[in-house]
């Protein structure tokens, strides 16, 4: 199937563990070969299927081993298809047009021709399932509308042969191979590690945040299909990018559980409704009051878990994000992760600056002895509402650094053991190449800093375009530019 351009399916398997911690460009490459690997064992299993029988997925065969082969092998093709999609689109930057508009659309065109006997063996499996569950009138409806659907199912393997032929095996070594190496551009003269995958991925999970909450906030009633079915995209795409981490990563395996429950209740709600259509186009109208009552079920339950609590999703998703933040940290000799930081004196707030919305930042510190606890919260633009409890120890310029978020409510409590040592800014985050400034605005001084993360301490930095003409100095080193230094009492 494959030369030795690209790993073997085991490799995959294996480089996957420290993919996290490798360079963007590759572990994005890695989660595109590992989810095409499973693609093309599916096709392969699919072919054999082909070849062996002409009509497992018709009616009469019902529950029989081939036919429960057949929906075995299209689910998992269709669910490496739609990662393989997913993870295409959510690491285009770092892929670098590895997947060009041909192969795109070919992988579009083969989920396309797909879609329909999926859509089919649902609304089946599910009547057949449901239908001792409904009242007697919408019973009789759906063996009716059983039937039709049956009637209508394909007969054959042939279609969905032909779309692989067609849409898969044309780019499948092409894939592979461009999948299988990639380049860093590097600098003369200029040390800098390229970013690891984990940072790359924290941030793409951050930046959905405020989109999922924009997409729940739109769902207003049980009519809102189209808004439920963009959260459930979303969620499907968030778990895309996290699969192969889940089951050993805590924080990101509750976030990807979370979306799993998510996205399941949401495609059940879309499979009802979709079934209550087709009832009343075909005048079983028992069948579809029984089935808008399950639509309508279905919405509460997502009201309730999501809707009215979703700043408890919005702390689960930022959870898995700061988990990857970690991941993406150089560690110290001990183990723990480190913060390797660059802070610059500004003149003024750059213009560019203000083209993105401001995040407010509240900070206090606890006082002790041998250390002092920081504590965060964070507004975004949006009004979600995140909280930190962090200690750092060490010099500035690389220090260990380890954070954890709580709840409001453990955060109003202490909050109060803080009011001698506060600090409030906004602050501006700006992604500009494979860095992101963080501008902050004080707002009971006139005093404006600038910071970097790094991934090494001989990584250099090249101050952007737009903030170079603000700079005063660097005053990483200087105690007086500290956050617990620059802390002043409040009344």
């Amino acid at each position: 199937m494959t030369e030795t351009r690209a790993p073997s399916p085991e490799q995959v398997r294996t480089l996957l563990a420290d993919a996290l911690r490798r360079p963007a460009q590759e572990g994005a490459r890695l989660m595109a070969l590992h989810w095409l690997h499973q693609l093309a064992a599916a096709r392969s299993a699919w072919g054999g299927l082909a070849d062996g029988a002409n009509a497992p997925v018709s009616p009469e065969q019902g529950g029989s081993p081939a036919a429960n082969a057949t929906t075995d092998v299209l689910h998992k093709a269709r669910v490496a298809l739609r990662r393989l999609r997913a993870t295409n689109r959510e690491n285009e930057r770092v892929l670098d047009a590895v997947v060009d508009r041909r192969i795109a659309r070919a992988l579009r065109a083969l989920g396309q021709a797909t879609n329909a006997i999926r859509d089919t063996d649902v609304q089946r499996a599910w009547l057949e399932t449901e239908e001792e569950r409904l009242p007697a009138a919408a019973r009789d409806e759906a063996q009716r509308l059983r039937a039709w659907l049956d009637a209508r199912a394909p007969k054959s393997l042939a279609p969905v042969e032909a779309a692989f032929r067609a849409h898969f095996d044309g780019i499948e070594e092409r894939l592979f191979t461009r999948l299988g190496s990639y380049q860093l551009l590097r600098r003369v003269g200029i040390d800098s590690a390229p970013a690891p995958f984990a940072r790359h991925l924290a941030t793409r999970i951050g930046r959905a945040a405020n989109r999922l909450r924009r997409d729940i906030e739109r769902v207003e009633d049980a009519d809102s299909q189209d808004a439920m079915h963009e959260v459930r995209i979303r969620l499907k795409r968030q778990r895309a990018l996290i699969a192969p981490f889940a089951k050993t990563r805590p924080a990101i395996g509750a976030w990807f559980d979370l979306a799993t429950r998510g996205q399941d209740l949401l495609g059940a709600l879309r499979d009802a409704d979709l079934l209550a259509q087709r009832a009343r186009k075909l005048g079983f109208h028992a069948l579809e009051r029984a089935l808008r009552d399950i639509v309508l079920a279905h919405y509460v339950v997502f009201r309730q878990d999501w809707c009215e609590r979703i700043d408890d999703v919005l702390r689960t998703l930022e959870a898995a994000a700061i988990a990857l933040r970690a991941e993406a940290a150089p560690l110290s000799a001990n183990g723990l992760p480190m913060e390797i930081e660059r802070k610059y004196l500004l003149r003024a707030c750059p213009p560019a600056a203000h083209t993105v919305a401001p995040i407010r930042i509240e900070q206090g510190w606890i006082a002790g002895q041998a250390l002092k606890e920081r504590l965060r919260r964070r507004t975004a633009p949006d009004g979600s509402v995140t909280c930190w409890r962090t200690v750092k120890l060490g010099p500035a310029e690389a220090r260990v650094e380890v954070e954890e978020t709580c709840s409001p409510e453990l955060f109003a409590s202490l909050w109060a053991l803080t009011q001698a040592a506060r600090v409030r800014k906004d602050r501006y985050v700006v992604p500009h190449g494979a860095h992101t400034w963080e501008i902050d605005v004080f707002l009971d001084r006139e005093l404006v800093l600038a910071e970097v993360e790094l991934g090494d301490v001989n990584e250099a930095v090249t101050l952007p375009p737009w903030l170079a003409p603000y700079l005063e100095r660097d005053v990483t080193g200087e105690p007086a530019y500290f956050n617990a230094v620059l802390a002043r009492p409040e009344s």
